[in-house]
C-alpha cells in the first residue's frame, strides 16, 4: 500500500513537469520560434522558477520512489526556500501587471490592459498565489507527517500548475470552459485514489479539494464585483 501510495503521487509529478514544459514551449522555452514579442524581465523570472518548481516536484517524488528518503529531507530545505522565492516571484507578477492596469502602461504584447480584460487574470493568480502559499506552508510544518505533507505539496502544485495547463490544453481546440475545469481532474483523481485503496479520505485531501472547488465562485464573486475588483487592483499597482 504505501508503495501505490508512493506512486500516485509520482506518476503525477511526471505529468506535472510534462504539462509545465509542453506549456510553456510555446510562450516560453522556445518563444522566438512562436511568438514576435519578447517577454518582461519579472515574466522571465516566473518562468524560470516554476521549472525548478516542477522539476523540483519530480525529483524530490523520484527519491522517494527510489528510497532515499534522507535524501528527500536534505534537499527539501532548499526547496522550501524556492517556495519563498516563487511566493515573491508570482506576487511580483501580480503587482507588475495591475501596475500596468492602472497607469495604462502598454503590456509587453503591445495592448493596453484594463480590468475588463486583465481583471480576472489578477485575481485568480492572486488566488493561486496566496492558497499556495498556505499549503506550502502547511506542507513544511507537517514535514515529518508524511501523508498530510505530500497531500499539501501536491494541492500547492496543482493551483501552481492551472496557468501552464491552461496554455497546454489550448492546442487541442476543447471548449473553453474545459480550460478551466478540466485541470479539476487532478484533485478528483487523489479522492478517488484515496476512496479506491484506502476507503476513507485524508483530512488534508479535505482541504485542496474545498480550495480547488471554492475557486472558481471566490474569483468571480471578485472579478463580478466593481468596487471589490477595482480596490484590490489599485491597492496591488
Amino acid at each position: 500500500m504505501k508503495k501505490l501510495n508512493f506512486t500516485f503521487f509520482f506518476f503525477w509529478s511526471i505529468v506535472f513537469l510534462l504539462i509545465t514544459i509542453i506549456g510553456f514551449t510555446p510562450t516560453f522555452l522556445l518563444r522566438p520560434l512562436y511568438r514576435e514579442t519578447s517577454l518582461p524581465l519579472y515574466l522571465i523570472l516566473h518562468g524560470v522558477i516554476m521549472l525548478f518548481w516542477f522539476s523540483g516536484y519530480f525529483i524530490q517524488n523520484l527519491l522517494i520512489v527510489k528510497g532515499q528518503l534522507a535524501n528527500h529531507k536534505k534537499i527539501g530545505i532548499y526547496w522550501f526556500m524556492l517556495a519563498i522565492l516563487m511566493a515573491v516571484g508570482n506576487l511580483n507578477v501580480v503587482l507588475n501587471i495591475s501596475n500596468e492596469i492602472m497607469t495604462g502602461t502598454p503590456a509587453y504584447f503591445g495592448e493596453i490592459r484594463t480590468i475588463e480584460n486583465s481583471g480576472g487574470f489578477v485575481i485568480g493568480n492572486l488566488y493561486f498565489t496566496l492558497v499556495s502559499s498556505f499549503l506550502i506552508l502547511l506542507a513544511y510544518i507537517k514535514r515529518n507527517a508524511p501523508n498530510a505533507h505530500k497531500r499539501a505539496i501536491f494541492g500547492a502544485s496543482f493551483l501552481l500548475l492551472t496557468p501552464a495547463f491552461d496554455r497546454f490544453i489550448r492546442p487541442f481546440g476543447l471548449p473553453e470552459i474545459f480550460q478551466y475545469v478540466g485541470s479539476f481532474i487532478i484533485p478528483i483523481s487523489l479522492l478517488g485514489y484515496e476512496i479506491l485503496k484506502y476507503r476513507k479520505v485524508h483530512p488534508m485531501t479535505f482541504l485542496v479539494m474545498a480550495i480547488t472547488f471554492l475557486m472558481i465562485p471566490i474569483i468571480m464573486a471578485i472579478v463580478t464585483n466593481d468596487f471589490l475588483i477595482n480596490a484590490i487592483i489599485k491597492f496591488l499597482g
